[in-house]
């Protein structure tokens, strides 16, 4: 069994390594793609602070457009809540408030509105009942996309997507988290696949199609101060949709480069700062590329 367990281990590395990435063109990502705790906190509240730069756009060519002409800001507000109850069971809600800016020579605007919501459980798979050099301890999850952001598809008021806040429509999900300690090193390997139902808008039917992400992970706990070091890579695929009358909607696809800073200020709180660039690794395909600066402040009660 445990041979088994390492072979998927293994393959996940394989995977992360030669997986093309792929991603949503409007909205950043944050460094995990869901949350799962790893301490048993009966409740843990994160609040993150987003400022998004969005710097260019790469069509089906792989080309980057680069904005010299164009400005696109958003700040984002992002809640995460989650906890534990009977030691393997876990749940958790996230959803944001964003508030967008657009200007080119030719037109200007803000808007505000909040992101679509989702909601979890997770089920600790695979314990760690004994020390294994490779078995890594699994979780496994289920999640649900409640459309409370706004869609491309709906009525935009701003130019390149930019009030644009999530899908807009019904979905359902699954995920599998592989965690690792190798103490100062703790290694994370996260995949999720969401899949969004059809959904008629005012003026078009949108067909249902898949948001997926793979995120590779590494914390490193240093001895300076007690901060830590967290760096890695999340890929996104957004596939093709179909949208009436007959038209169809490519995939798109980006990296995300991942690297932040974590500092406990106590047993209950700690602080984070993270940036993430979406221009330095491809390839890139039909998305807008944005950099990213994020604060977070994390409380665990347990």
């Amino acid at each position: 069994m445990e041979r088994i367990f390492i072979k998927i281990f293994i393959g996940f590395f394989i995977v992360l390594g030669f997986q093309q990435t792929q991603a949503n063109s409007c909205c950043g990502q944050s460094p995990a793609s869901f949350t799962v705790l790893a301490l048993e906190q009966k409740l843990s509240v994160n609040t993150t602070y987003s400022a998004i730069e969005s710097q260019g756009r790469v069509f089906n060519s792989d080309e980057f457009y680069i904005w010299e002409q164009k400005t696109r800001r958003i700040q984002s507000m992002q809640l995460n809540v989650a906890g534990t109850w009977q030691s393997r069971h876990q749940y958790f809600l996230s959803s944001s408030y964003l508030q967008s800016e657009y200007k080119d020579n030719f037109s200007s605007g803000n808007a505000s509105h909040l992101s679509d919501t989702v909601l979890g459980y997770t089920y600790e798979a695979l314990p760690e009942y004994s020390y294994s050099p490779l078995r890594p301890l699994i979780y496994l999850t289920l999640m649900a996309n409640l459309p409370t952001g706004k869609s491309i598809y709906d009525t935009s008021t701003l130019n390149e997507g930019t009030d644009v806040t999530g899908h807009h429509q019904w979905g359902l999900g699954a995920g599998l988290t592989l965690r690792k300690v190798y103490f100062p090193v703790t290694l994370t390997l996260q995949a999720r696949s969401l899949y969004l139902f059809a959904k008629k808008f005012s003026q078009i039917e949108v067909s249902g199609f898949f948001d997926s992400s793979l995120s590779a992970l590494a914390n490193y706990a240093t001895r300076f101060y007690d901060v830590s070091i967290n760096t890695g890579f999340t890929f996104n695929h957004l596939s093709p949709r179909t949208i009436s009358p007959g038209e169809t909607s490519l995939s798109s696809q980006n990296i995300t480069f991942i690297m932040g800073l974590q500092k406990p200020l106590n047993e209950a709180w700690n602080v984070g700062l993270n940036y993430t660039d979406q221009t330095l690794i491809g390839p890139a395909k039909n998305s807008i590329l944005n950099k990213t600066i994020s604060l977070n402040f994390n409380y665990n009660y347990y």
